[in-house]
């Protein structure tokens, strides 16, 4: 006898199963868009942070390179203001130079001659004058020579000129310090 089975429970198992499977792919890609969400929030989060970072940065940047601006400035201006005091000295020494020079010429020269001119030209010093003798010349010289502030001194003409003798000494001007 042939028995057969009138239920249908090939194709109710096949549908179940189809169905199951259906489930099953809607759920994986469920599971995927929900995934795929998580990580596009997470690189977009990701990116805000690094945008901020980069913000953050630029800014920094913006600040160092004034705050170097300004650095600059002050070493510009401490150079131009270390110049100005080494102008400043040398005009105070310069002030003073040609009085001390003119001082100790005053107290050096002997009674019995005179300067006619002093031409000053850098450190060098040449003077014209009369003295009523030789030996008085000789003298001055001296006391140039072993006055601190002439060094190099040199006879450059001595000659007679009717009753006193005409001199041009040249020396160097050498202020103490």
């Amino acid at each position: 006898m042939v028995t057969i089975n009138l239920l249908p429970i090939k194709s109710e198992l096949r549908r179940k199963a189809l169905i199951e499977h259906i489930m099953l792919l809607v759920l994986c890609i469920v599971i995927v868009f929900i995934g795929m969400g998580f990580m596009q929030n997470s690189v977009k989060r990701e990116k805000e942070i690094l945008q901020q970072e980069i913000v953050t940065t630029k800014l920094e940047i913006q600040k160092v390179t004034k705050e170097a601006g300004e650095i600059e400035q002050f070493k510009k201006r401490k150079q131009e203001l270390e110049r100005k005091l080494e102008i400043i000295s040398e005009l105070n020494t310069k002030k003073t130079g040609p009085v001390e020079v003119l001082d100790q010429i005053s107290l050096i020269i002997p009674e019995k001659s005179w300067i006619k001119s002093l031409n000053n030209n850098g450190q060098n010093l040449v003077m014209e004058g009369l003295a009523v003798d030789n030996p008085t010349i000789a003298t001055f010289m001296k006391r140039l020579q072993s006055s601190e502030y002439f060094n190099d001194v040199e006879l450059i003409l001595a000659q007679q000129d009717g009753s006193n003798h005409k001199f041009v000494i040249k020396c160097k001007i050498k202020l103490p310090a």
